[in-house]
């Protein structure tokens, strides 16, 4: 597989991969190239509110509080095991790109700037996105070895898959969108009786 044709895209994890930091996930990779690859785990483990997380660290100074906004009660995730410390916004682009948007397709744009992250608590920007905690990254060479040894499916972009959808039903929803099918259909069930 080409650079080229992996992002921006999506990486579905295999349904047999047994590794805790991308079991039943779906990846939104951003970058890959000659470097190595960058995306963020689009539905990782729930953590707590986009609002508290959004107060617990301190962006909000004490006379500040949280837009009154569905979007700020929806759970922010983890992202990915590296760097589990940054945030990223993960949203519908607009017009006007946030500072430090990376542009993931045609639709969605990413942005771990605090700059974007004070225009969302201002009210501005984006009305609908996501909070991660962390991010996914590969070597050089290591998604390709990953994605040859059946570890990953490549699928297209899909906002609507990413940003209005329950965080435990993407996987699923991606595999039937790319492939028709669901994730069940590809385990092995020799042996069984």
């Amino acid at each position: 597989m080409r650079r080229s044709d992996l992002a921006p895209g999506l990486l579905l994890a295999a349904p047999s991969l047994q590794d805790p930091n991308f079991e039943r996930r779906v990846v939104l990779l951003g970058k890959h190239g000659a470097d190595g690859a960058l995306g963020w785990v689009i539905n990782g483990r729930e953590l707590m509110p986009a609002g508290e997380l959004l107060l617990a660290s301190e962006l909000l100074s004490e006379v500040e509080s949280v837009p009154e906004s569905p979007v700020f009660s929806r759970l922010a995730c983890v992202g990915g095991p590296v760097a589990p410390a940054a945030g990223w916004l993960v949203y519908r682009r607009q017009a006007a790109a946030l500072p430090g948007e990376i542009a993931v397709g045609p639709d969605i744009g990413v942005s771990g700037e605090l700059a974007a992250f004070s225009t969302v608590l201002g009210g501005g920007g984006p009305t609908l996105f996501r909070l991660l905690l962390g991010c996914a990254g590969w070597a050089p060479g290591q998604l390709e070895s990953e994605i040859s040894a059946g570890a990953w499916l490549p699928a297209s972009v899909d906002a609507d898959l990413i940003l209005n959808n329950q965080l435990d039903g993407i996987w699923d929803g991606a595999y039937h969108r790319s492939v028709g099918a669901d994730p069940a259909n590809f385990t092995s069930r020799r042996g069984q009786a």
